[in-house]
This record gives structure tokens, sequence and C-alpha cells, in this order.
């Protein structure tokens, strides 16, 4: 029961029908676990799954629903963030007994900026321009929030570093980690942990259905923003428009936003520590950490009416690997602290003349390892990268996608000619792109 906490058959199940493009399958899956049945108006219980249903639900054309899994999301979101300090005291003491399996999945700050994201994208997909405006305000508030929780969460580990016997164990081990191939200096964030991509498709809201000079003050802002991240062409010139607009009508033109693939996920690796503990008198010993598995991508790129293809200006692998960097040496403090626990248990009941004594030691080295084990719980439908590509009105008010290798896609544009996004979702190559037309709010 306990080995199947860490990837239990349910999540298999799900990854094996997104692999074979069962993206529907998939989805009742995802609403299952979350807690909901048949019913949408049972509440979900389970962020982690809200989170994949809520994705899948955009992806397979449900944005109303896809919102209300989000806002459920967020709910739970919120739980976390004021859970009882009893309550939480309590749940970490099990985990230092078991491993983190135990405790809920929490949500990491990427995962909060795409909620908001996603959600703003639903309201804009479907013309309804207030409340999107006020989730890309969440956006950029998450955002912002993630530099301070950052900030204290590298102070924290600092502190505890000072303060704990494990400092020389844990220095050690970062050395030894790099044999087995988990070397997470490698891995580097965008500065101030910021999502380009959820910081371009702000700024690109603001610039499109901007009705006043702040509008555009915002798109020029967060633009600028982007553009010093990415170095994106596309996005340095809409940085130029919003700044050269005066009258909030932006030129008829199409955007066209690729998000591609899946992104990096978590694995397990298991190591043994007899060069990092200090004691042989012990059954078993040893730790188990995660590390990310690279993403990919569906199509490396997307040609448009045969001609421009999409650019990659943002990579959520790259946004996933900075805030991992900087929680690995948090976990691994725990996890050190954990197997020194675990491994000090069974050293006195070994040590014992007691025969009985040393018989409960050897079994407490099995749960040892059968409890040894990573949380490589993770948001597993967000996409490998995003990609933009931006063309002037085409005269037959339609527009050709056609992905390598892959069906071309027509879309038939708005009759008046405005700006507009065509949004593309590509989970994989087994399964049919998902086409959404983002209309502008000043052309309504």
């Amino acid at each position: 029961m306990l080995v199947a906490c860490s990837n239990p058959p349910t999540r298999k199940n799900f990854d094996n029908e997104i692999f074979q493009g069962h993206l529907e399958s998939a989805q009742e899956i995802a609403l299952k676990e979350a807690g909901i049945a048949k019913t949408e108006t049972d509440i979900a219980t389970e962020l982690l799954w809200s989170l994949e249903a809520g994705a899948l639900l955009r992806i397979n054309n449900d944005p109303a629903r896809s919102t209300q899994l989000f806002d459920r999301s967020e709910a739970l979101i919120k739980d976390d963030e004021t859970k009882n300090l009893v309550a939480a005291s309590a749940d970490q003491a099990a985990s230092m007994v078991v491993n983190d399996n135990v405790l809920d999945y929490t949500p990491r700050e990427y995962d909060r900026v795409m909620v908001n994201t996603y959600k703003a994208l639903n309201f804009w997909q479907q013309a309804d321009f207030n409340n999107a405006r006020v989730e890309w305000n969440r956006v950029d508030d998450r955002q912002r929030r993630a530099v301070e929780h950052f900030a204290d969460e590298i102070n924290a580990q600092k502190d505890e570093l000072q303060n704990s016997s494990i400092s020389k164990s844990y220095n050690r081990s970062l050395r030894t980690l790099e044999k087995f191939g988990i070397e997470v200096s490698k891995w580097k964030p965008y500065d101030g942990y910021v999502n380009p991509a959820a910081l371009y498709l702000h700024g690109l809201y603001f610039l499109i259905n901007s009705e006043s000079a702040s509008d555009l003050s915002k798109a020029t802002e967060s633009l600028k923003r982007a553009y010093a991240l990415t170095e994106n062409k596309q996005i340095g010139a809409d940085l130029a428009l919003a700044q050269q607009e005066q009258g909030y009508q932006v030129t008829p033109g199409v955007w066209v936003i690729f998000e591609n693939g899946s992104a990096a996920q978590k694995v397990e690796r298991r190591i043994d520590l007899p060069l990092i503990l200090l004691t042989n008198s012990v059954a078993y010993t040893g730790i188990a950490l995660p590390t990310l598995e690279a993403g990919h991508s569906t199509f490396s790129y997307l040609t448009i009416n045969g001609g421009k293809h999409t650019e990659a200006f943002a990579s959520m692998d790259k946004i996933i690997q900075g805030e991992f960097k900087t929680e690995f040496n948090g976990i691994l403090i725990k996890e050190l602290s954990r197997a020194t626990l675990k491994t000090a248990a069974q050293t006195v009941m070994m040590k014992s003349k007691t025969s009985t004594m040393k018989i409960l030691g050897i079994f407490t080295g099995v749960a040892h390892a059968v409890t040894t084990q990573a949380d490589i719980r993770s948001w597993h439908t967000l996409p490998y990268n995003f990609q933009v590509a931006y063309i002037d009105w085409p005269a037959s008010g339609k527009v050709t996608i056609n992905p390598p290798g892959g069906t071309t896609i027509t879309v038939d544009l708005p009759t008046t000619p405005q700006p507009v996004i065509v949004y593309v979702r590509a989970l994989n190559a087994r399964s049919t792109p998902q086409v959404n037309i983002l209309m502008s709010k000043n052309a309504m």
C-alpha cells in the first residue's frame, strides 16, 4: 500500500490515456479523482486532479466547466495557504515518519500563475472581457508574489542549514548526487521567477482590448518585461506597437499562439547512503529524491498560411526547472533529516542486547526501505513551450496552419477584420490540436 502511494495505478492509467491521445477518457479519470462523479455541481476535493481536469476541459473545448474546476483549484490553493498551524505541524510530523506523499499536494508557484492564466484565456474565449480583465490582474499579482515567495524560501533554507546537525551531510550529498545524474545546478529560472508566457499574454490582452491610456500602459509594461526575458522579435514588434498606439485601436491582424507538447515531469531517484550517514548498524538506509525528466514538443513549429513559422518565446520546462532547483535544497534537507531519524531508530534497536529489539530493528529497516519514496506529483498537462507568429489580416478571411508531418488546419476568421488571437493547443501528436479564436473587445 505504501509503495503505491508515490505513483498510484490511476496516475499511470491517466498518463497512458494522454499518451494514446484519448483526452476525453483522461478527462473522466481526472474528474473522478478530483472528487467529481457525473454531475458538474459536485465540488472537487483533490487539487492536483482539479488542475489536470481544468486543463483537459480547456483542450476539449469546454471553457465554462474548465473555469469551474480552476475556481475550485484556487479555493484549494487558498486552503493550503491558510492551513491551521497545528494541522500543518501534525502533517509534517507524519511525513517525517513515512514520506511526503502522505501530505496534500503542495501547489507550485507556476501552478498558481497558470490557473489564473487559463481562467483569463477561458473568459477571453467566451468574450467575457470583464472577468478576463480580473484574471489578468490576478496573474500580475501572482507573478509579483512568486518573487517574494522564493526570496523567503531561500532564506529559510539557509537558516535551517546553519542551525542543523546535517549541514556536513548536506554538502557531501550535493557532491554525491551528481554521480547519480541529479545536477540541479544546471537549471536556472527566468529572472525573478517570472513566467514569460503569462506575462506576454497579459500584455497582448491589454494591447488588443485597450480602452484607455492606462490599458496601453499595462500592455507596454508587460511587453517590455517579456521582451527583456525572451528577446523574441514578435514581442519586440508588439512592444513597439503598444508604445506608438494613440487611439487604442490596433490594426487588424492575426497572432497565432501555439501551446506545444507536455512539460517536464518528476521522476524518482533512489539512493543508498553509506557514505552520508555515519552508522553501519542498520538493516537499511537510503533516500529517495525527485528529479526532473525533460518535457517534449508535439511539433517543432507551425507554418502559417504557407509562410511564417511560429517561434518559441517561453519554455515551461525552464520555469519548472527554475522553481525545482530552488525547492530542491529544502527537499534534500528534509529527506536527509528523515533518513537520519529512521536510521537512528534502527541503530538503537539493533544495538540492543535483547533479540526481540534486534528483530524490531530489522522490521524498522524494512519499513524504512518501503516508505523511502520521493514525492513526484506534478501537473502533467502543462505545455513544453509557448510559440508565436503574426500575420497581417488575410484577404481570404482564413488562416491555414500546417504542423510538420501533421494534418492541415483551416481556421475561419471573424467576418469583421480585427486584431485576433488564434490559440492552438497540441498536447501530443496522437490527439487533434484544439483551436480557438480570441477576439477583440473593440470590434464587438
